[in-house]
C-alpha cells in the first residue's frame, strides 16, 4: 500500500508540472484566437473526442486489467489489440470526416475537423501504450508518458506564439499529439517487444466481444461530456460555446485530476477483484477521500471567486466576464457530485460490470440531452452547464447504489457523509466570503484556510484510522 501512495504521489506530481501551466497558455490562447474561432474549435474537439472512443473501443481498460492480472499476458493481449486498434482508426476517421459533413462542416471547418481527429487518435495511442505500464503497477513510467504530451504542446506553441491563430494552434495539437504517441510507442518496444499484428479471425473476435462493454460506457461517458458543446454550438453558435469553453475548461481541468489518478486505482481495484480484503477495504477509502478532496477544493473556489480564473481573459467585455462567471459557480455542483461519486464507478467497472456502467451512462447521456433540449434555447451557456450536472447526478446514484448491492466491501456511510458535510460547508463559507466582496488573494487565502479547518474538524485526514476501526 505505501508502494502504491508514493506512485500516487508522483504521478500528481508530474502533471502538476505540466497541467497548471498548460491551462494559463490555454486561456491565452482562447484571449488571442477569440471566443468565436475558439468555440469552433471546441466543438471539433468534443466531436474527435467522441471519435477517439470509438477507435479505442474499450482497448485501455481491456488492456491495463490483463496486463494486471498477469504481465505475461502481453504478447497475445498486444497482438490482437493493437491489430484491432488500427484497424478501428481506418474505419472510425472515414466515419467521422463523412459525419462531419453531414452535420454541417465544410472548407476549413472540415480541415480543422481531420486535424482534430489526428489529434485525438493519437492521445487514444498515447493512452493504449500508457494502458500496458498502468497494468503491469509501472506507476512511473506511465506518469512521465502521460504528462509529456502538454509539454510537447507547450514547446510548439512557444514557437508560433507571435503568429499564432486558429490553424497555428489546430496543427501544433497534431503534431503534440503525433510525437507523443510515438514515444510511447517505443517506449513499450522497448520494455515488452514490438506488438506483433495477429489477422487470426477467432482471437480478433472474442476480443472484440471482450472489449466491447469497456466500449462502449466510454464512448457513453465521451458522448455524455461533450454532447452539450456541440448541441450548443450547432443550434446557438460558436461564439455561445467559446463563453462556455472559457469556463468548462476549468472545470475539464479539475475532472483531469480523476482522470490521472483513477486508471492507477483501476488497475488496482482488477489487480484485488471481488473479494473482501483489508487491503482492498484499505485502497477503496484511500480512493474516496484521495479523489474527493481537490476537486470539491476546487469547486469552493469555483463558488467563492470565479473570477480568478478569467483573469487572462483581458480582450472579453465585462458582460462575457459575468457570464462565464456564472457557468463557473454553477460547474461547482457537477464537480461536486463527480468527486464524491467517482471511486465507485471506478471499482464496479474494474471487476467486471461494465455493461451496468454503461446503462447508467447511457441514462445520463439521455437526461443530458433531453435538459438541452429545453435549456439551451433560452439558457445557452448556463443552460449546457445545469443539463450536465443533472445527468451527473443520475450517473451518480446509479453507481452509488450499484454498489452498495453488488459490492463485497461495506458501504462506507461515515465516510461519504463527512464528504458530503464539508463539501456543503467549505462551499458554503468560501461562497459567503465571495459575496462579501473585498481582495481576490484575500478570498482564496480565507478559501484555503476554511478547506483545511472543515477538513480537519469532520477528521478527513484520518481516514487510517476509520478503515481499521470498519
Amino acid at each position: 500500500m505505501k508502494g502504491f501512495q508514493r506512485d500516487l504521489l508522483l504521478v500528481v506530481l508530474a502533471h502538476l508540472v505540466s497541467k497548471p501551466i498548460w491551462l494559463v497558455v490555454d486561456n491565452l490562447a482562447q484571449n488571442r484566437i477569440g471566443h468565436q474561432e475558439y468555440g469552433l474549435i471546441g466543438a471539433l474537439l468534443g466531436f474527435a473526442q467522441w471519435a477517439a472512443y470509438l477507435a479505442d473501443w474499450g482497448l485501455y481498460a481491456l488492456v491495463t486489467r490483463e496486463m494486471a492480472r498477469s504481465p505475461t499476458a502481453y504478447p497475445a493481449v498486444s497482438s490482437t489489440t493493437f491489430t484491432l486498434k488500427a484497424l478501428l482508426t481506418c474505419i472510425v476517421s472515414a466515419l467521422f470526416l463523412c459525419l462531419g459533413w453531414i452535420i454541417g462542416y465544410r472548407g476549413k471547418e472540415l480541415i480543422w475537423l481531420g486535424g482534430l481527429l489526428a489529434y485525438h487518435l493519437a492521445l487514444s495511442y498515447l493512452q493504449y501504450f500508457r494502458a500496458f505500464f498502468q497494468g503491469a503497477q509501472r506507476f512511473r513510467i506511465d506518469a512521465l508518458l502521460s504528462a509529456s504530451e502538454k509539454a510537447v504542446v507547450l514547446l510548439l506553441l512557444a514557437g508560433v506564439w507571435s503568429v499564432l491563430n486558429g490553424n497555428f494552434y489546430v496543427g501544433t495539437l497534431v503534431v503534440g499529439g503525433l510525437c507523443t504517441s510515438l514515444g510511447a510507442g517505443i517506449s513499450v518496444w522497448r520494455s515488452y517487444g514490438m506488438p506483433r499484428w495477429s489477422w487470426e479471425r477467432g482471437a480478433l473476435w472474442q476480443a472484440f466481444h471482450q472489449m466491447t462493454p469497456f466500449a462502449l460506457m466510454g464512448y457513453a461517458g465521451a458522448f455524455n461530456e461533450r454532447l452539450n458543446q456541440l448541441l450548443l454550438e450547432r443550434w446557438v453558435g460558436a461564439y455561445a460555446n467559446g463563453l462556455y469553453w472559457g469556463a468548462y475548461r476549468w472545470f475539464a481541468a479539475a475532472t483531469m485530476y480523476l482522470w490521472i489518478i483513477l486508471p492507477l486505482f483501476f488497475a488496482r481495484f482488477a489487480k484485488l477483484g471481488r473479494q473482501r480484503s483489508p487491503e482492498l477495504w484499505r485502497t477503496f477509502l484511500w480512493g474516496q477521500v484521495i479523489s474527493a478532496l481537490p476537486p470539491i477544493g476546487v469547486a469552493g473556489l469555483f463558488l467563492g471567486a470565479p473570477q480568478l480564473f478569467l483573469l487572462l481573459f483581458t480582450h472579453s467585455t465585462p458582460e462575457e466576464l459575468a457570464s462565464m462567471s456564472r457557468m463557473l459557480q454553477l460547474l461547482a455542483f457537477p464537480l461536486t457530485v463527480n468527486a464524491l461519486t467517482a471511486i465507485y464507478s471506478t471499482y464496479i467497472t474494474a471487476v467486471g460490470y461494465e455493461w451496468i456502467g454503461f446503462w447508467l451512462t447511457m441514462g445520463a447521456a439521455g437526461v443530458n440531452a433531453l435538459s438541452c433540449l429545453f435549456l439551451l434555447p433560452t439558457l445557452q451557456g448556463e443552460g449546457a452547464v445545469i443539463a450536465l450536472g443533472l445527468s451527473y447526478c443520475v450517473q451518480a446514484a446509479g453507481f452509488v447504489w450499484t454498489f452498495y448491492h453488488l459490492s463485497p466491501l461495506p458501504f462506507p456511510h461515515t465516510l461519504i457523509l463527512r464528504l458530503l458535510f464539508f463539501a456543503i460547508l467549505y462551499g458554503g463559507s468560501t461562497y459567503g466570503i465571495g459575496r462579501l466582496g473585498g481582495p481576490l488573494i484575500a478570498i482564496v487565502g480565507s478559501g484555503a484556510c476554511f478547506f483545511l479547518f472543515w477538513a480537519w474538524a469532520l477528521g478527513l485526514f484520518r481516514w487510517r484510522v476509520y478503515a481499521d476501526r470498519h
